[in-house]
């Protein structure tokens, strides 16, 4: 008699923990995100993570892959505040983990300026916008205890109700954890240096003038009015799920662009007290987080050169360029967060205190 082969674990109409699985709407290096409909019709938004993916790795990365997952889930699942994304439910089956989580129909803020057309965001949404991501952080570090690890705009989720949520939490690490070992501190440095895979790509019109005769809309609005179609590019999983395409040099997706410089110096400096190392530091965050208001009110990074050495130069020297229409309070937070002095730097209370401000000039 013929046998019939199990279907694979991401298959469209696979019932898993009272979810049936739907269109798939993302890819990562090892997982798959799917569309998921529960019993009672509310849909939400699931990682795949196929066991089989590991299986062709050194044993050395083998083992690292499943130890991230494992450290995302238990960290991911701590947390509960209106700007973290949630995290509904982990199903654990013999071919994959299952991560359940919201479903956000407008995609990442990465995918939000790329969609927008201008090159940048309305001061007043991208002022409400950051706001939000600043409580997410603020839970973070003042609540929870932990450093996100990996603030840029692709781990920015806007959900149906345009609200902001932080995601991807496979590099967050407690406050002052104990020091990284040399593979540690290796595979950290990978990830600050990450790369795109795939040639430029542009976001769209660079020009800096507002449209004339329409009426700003909160983003979330104005993406919902132009129909459903973003589900092919984008996903309510962060973009660094998806497999890179084609960004402008200008615009790289990817870490490095948000990177503190006390993050690229080499490990003599870091010992000899130049920097804080790969230790978790808020302070890390806080700089990343000055970059993505940056790149909001601007539509590009403070810190750009498609030559790689030399982008890491411009970080570790601190040198941009303020922008001149943004307001004083805006200036005063892209100062306070982009400071090159690790001990002069910004914390996220201090940034909430002077958000207020951004985006009334």
């Amino acid at each position: 008699m013929p046998t019939f082969a199990p279907p694979p674990p991401d298959a469209t109409g696979l019932e898993v923990a009272g979810y049936t699985l739907r269109s798939t709407i993302g890819y990562g290096g090892f997982s798959t995100v799917k569309e998921a409909v529960s019993s009672s019709g509310s849909t939400a938004a699931v990682k795949i993570v196929r066991h089989a993916a590991f299986d062709n790795l050194p044993t050395h990365e083998r083992n690292k892959q499943r130890t991230r997952l494992s450290h995302e889930e238990r960290i991911w699942a701590t947390m509960s505040h209106e700007n973290i994304l949630p995290l509904f439910q982990v199903h654990h089956a013999s071919e994959a983990t299952y991560l359940f989580t919201l479903y956000c129909p407008a995609g990442s803020l990465f995918d939000i300026l790329k969609r927008d057309g201008r090159p940048a965001l309305e001061q007043t949404d991208a002022g409400c916008m950051f706001r939000q991501v600043i409580k997410g952080l603020q839970y973070m570090h003042d609540t929870m205890g932990l450093v996100h690890g990996d603030v840029k705009l692709e781990n920015v989720l806007v959900d149906e109700s345009g609200v902001c949520r932080l995601s991807d939490f496979g590099l967050t690490r407690p406050i002052g954890g104990t020091p990284c070992s040399s593979d540690e501190e290796r595979e950290r440095k990978d990830e600050v240096l990450e790369r795109p895979r795939g040639p430029p790509k542009a976001i769209g019109d660079r020009s800096r003038g507002r449209r004339s005769g329409t009426t700003a809309l909160p983003v979330h609005l104005s993406l919902m009015r132009r129909g459903q179609s973003r589900h092919r590019n984008s996903a309510p999983i962060p973009a660094s799920e998806m497999p890179p395409s084609h960004p402008d040099h200008s615009f790289l997706p990817g870490s490095l662009p948000y990177a503190a410089p006390e993050l690229l110096l080499p490990r003599t400096d870091v010992m000899n007290g130049r920097g804080t190392g790969y230790l978790p530091n808020p302070a890390q965050d806080m700089w990343a987080l000055g970059v993505l208001l940056y790149t909001l009110l601007t539509g590009t990074y403070p810190f750009k050169d498609s030559f790689e050495p030399r982008l890491q130069m411009k970080i570790l020297r601190g040198m941009y360029d303020v922008p001149s229409d943004i307001g004083p309070q805006a200036e005063s937070v892209l100062k306070g967060c982009l400071e090159a002095d690790v001990r002069k730097r910004w914390s996220i209370s201090m940034v909430d205190d002077a958000a207020w401000g951004i985006g009334y000039g």
